[in-house]
């Protein structure tokens, strides 16, 4: 499932780049700091765990002396990092854009039909026993060798 940016006026998703995602901070205070920063009023209610969980800011919204490279395959922020660069103005002049995710109420037949269609994907996951163990595998072995690098 792609990262999409929480940014206000920022359209980025994983799928389209290479460009780094960072989830919000658990830091209570810091956390604070990024929803102020980023002026987006449905998220100032929101614990730094639900932030942490659910939304992410891409590296264009970080000084680029905020991000480290620590490997070509990993990118990650310094400690103290807050994101500082934003493009408010069309979202501070239109009131309704600071709510970004509008949830649709669904009837109870487009209920069903979605319960319908996860449990059809349910049942077409892979039936072969060695598919989880063969990418437990892979992602063990990849994630050694990455370690090894970083030294």
């Amino acid at each position: 499932m792609p990262n999409f940016c929480a940014a206000p006026n920022c359209t980025r998703k994983s799928t389209q780049s290479d460009l780094a995602f960072f989830r919000f901070p658990r830091d209570p205070a810091r956390c604070q700091k990024w929803v102020e920063n980023c002026r987006r009023a449905d998220l100032e209610d929101k614990t730094p765990d639900q932030l942490n969980k659910h939304y992410r800011l891409c590296a264009k919204h970080f000084e680029t002396s905020m991000i480290c490279r620590t490997s070509p395959y990993r990118t990650v922020l310094r400690d103290n990092a807050i994101p500082t660069i934003f493009d408010l103005t069309s979202h501070l002049n239109n009131p309704h854009s600071r709510h970004r995710k509008r949830i649709k109420e669904l009837s109870e037949d487009e209920i069903r039909t979605l319960k319908q269609k996860k449990s059809e994907e349910t049942q077409t996951w892979p039936k072969n026993e060695g598919y989880m163990l063969n990418t437990f595998c892979f992602m063990v072995m990849t994630r050694s060798k990455t370690m090894d690098t970083d030294d």
